[in-house]
Order: C-alpha cells, then structure tokens, then sequence
C-alpha cells in the first residue's frame, strides 16, 4: 500500500534475484497478455486513423535529398510524432499500470491523471535523454583526450584501418551508448515506474534504491527483453514474408490495406515495450519502490 509520510523515506537496498526478477517479467506479461493486446492497439489507433486519412503521405513521400520538401510536410511530421513518440508516452503508464496495480486499476474514469502523469513522464524522459546526451559528449570528449595526451592515434588509425566494415563501428558506437543509456535509465526506473500510479520517489532516491543492482538489473533485462524483441522481428519477417511485402522499409507511401496490417501486429510490435514495463515493475517491487516511503 502507499503510504504518504512527511518524514524520512525508506532507501535500504535489497539485493535483486536476477531469476526471480526475470520470471515476475514474464509471468506478467502471460498473466496479462488480453490487456496487452487492449492497450496495443489503443496504443496504434492514432497512427492508423491518421494514416488512412493520407495525413501521413507527405511525410512518406520517397524523394532524394536535395529536392524541397512537399507542401503539407510539417504537418505531417508534426502528426507523425505527437501518435508515435508523445502517445507512446500515456500507453507507457496505462503498461505500468497494469504491471503494478492490475487490470482492475488500469483506466479510471477521470482522464486528467494520466495526461498529468504524462507530461509529468515526458519531462522526466528529456531529463535523461540529456544526462545520457551529456554522458556521450563526456566519453567522447575524455577518449579524445587520452587518445593525444598518450599518442595513441597511429594505433587507433591502424585499429581503424583492420575495421573496413562500417557497420561494425557503427554498431559498436551504437552498443556503448546503448549500455550507457539503459544504466542511466535503469537506476531511475524505480522514479518513473512510482510516477505512472500517482507516488512520488525522487530520483535521487531510485538511484540508491537500486546502487547495489546495477549490473543485476542490466543482466535481468538484457536476458529478459533479447528474446522478445528476436521473437517480435522474427514474427514480423514471416509475416511480412508470407505476405509478400515490405510494410516498414519499402520506401513507398504506405496504403491503406498496409496500414491495416501494421495495426494487426501492433500486439507483436509493442510487445518489447510492454516487455520493458514489466520488467521495470519488477525491479519496483523486488528493488525496494513498494517499501519506499514517498518523497515530499
């Protein structure tokens, strides 16, 4: 139960079980897999409707770079993220919701909460967008200072050199930021998972809630969400495959017939973000958040 108390907050921090962690994450996601299957598609509905009204062909229009954007452009774009990005957003807490509360606390009639909650989460989430931007500079700008204060750049040209494949540096940059970005986000996981059912533990506070879990936590995720997000993209390449179309890298403006299929898979393709909330429920609960006494 929440408990509103206007001492001090409890911060003692319990060692997570990464079994037990990774089954919770699992058996909820079986255990609620009907409301999944609601908030998917309530997740997809304003991309679809939007969609099929041809709101989004600008936007899709193929054209080479240097030609001038066509009329209806911002428009279109500015649609495209406020149903993908920012409506991620309230679908992301309706996820925690379910994951922490159950089924039963999932909507309420009053809407306002969870657009409060929402903007409350989209402010939390630049917040780290940008510590996690500022920790990127930093690496970078520290490997660049070691690299000329120790001479390192004839080896690192050489190392460079035996890399021919592109996509491997791309992949390895891309990997580095990752881990950065998942262990900012992991450590204040328990914060925004208080925030989506209305309790207030600070971000300070989720971070020595969970100081002692680190790589726990990152172990217990990556195990966790790896499958799901191979089995989503296996699920969508047969189905794509059996199909006999490309309904995400054709380079084409999407039809309507297309867009009625994205909104049957929207299950598959929202399943690693259903996946990632309850796996962040579970850190809530075996990291210390049920036990945590709220923040002022």
């Amino acid at each position: 139960m929440n408990r509103l108390v206007k001492h001090t907050m409890t911060k003692e921090c319990t060692t997570l079980c990464i079994k037990t962690s990774m089954i919770d994450a699992y058996r909820c996601l079986w255990h609620y897999k009907w409301n999944h299957l609601f908030i998917s598609f309530i997740a997809f509905i304003p991309f679809v409707s939007i969609g099929l009204l041809g709101l989004f062909d600008p936007f899709f229009l193929p054209r080479s770079s240097h030609e001038m954007v066509p009329e209806g452009y911002n428009l279109s774009f500015g649609l495209y993220i406020l149903s993908t990005y920012v409506w991620a957003i309230p679908c992301f807490i309706l996820w925690h919701r379910l994951y922490l509360l159950g089924p039963e606390h999932l909507l309420r009639k009053k809407i306002w909460p969870i657009l409060t909650r929402s903007f409350v989460m989209l402010s939390k989430v630049l917040f780290l967008v940008g510590i996690c931007s500022l920790l990127a500079i930093a690496s970078i700008a520290t490997l660049a200072f070691l690299v000329n204060y120790f001479g390192l750049n004839d080896s690192i040209s050489d190392f460079i050199e035996l890399t021919d494949s592109e996509f491997m540096r791309y992949a390895v940059i891309l990997s580095v930021i990752l881990i950065i970005t998942y262990l900012v986000f992991l450590r204040f996981s328990l914060a925004i998972s208080a925030r989506t059912i209305g309790k207030r533990i600070g971000l300070i506070t989720s971070w020595k809630l969970t100081e002692k879990n680190t790589v726990r936590m990152l172990v217990s995720f990556v195990a966790t969400n790896l499958p799901i997000i191979a089995a989503t993209i296996g699920i969508i390449y047969m189905y794509q495959l059996a199909l006999g179309t490309d309904l995400f890298y054709s380079g084409q403006i999407l039809t309507p017939f297309a867009y009625l299929h994205i909104l049957i898979l929207a299950p598959i393709i929202t399943l690693p973000l259903s996946a990632l909330c309850s796996q962040c429920a579970s850190f809530y609960r075996h990291c210390g958040g049920e036990d945590c006494l709220q923040d002022k």
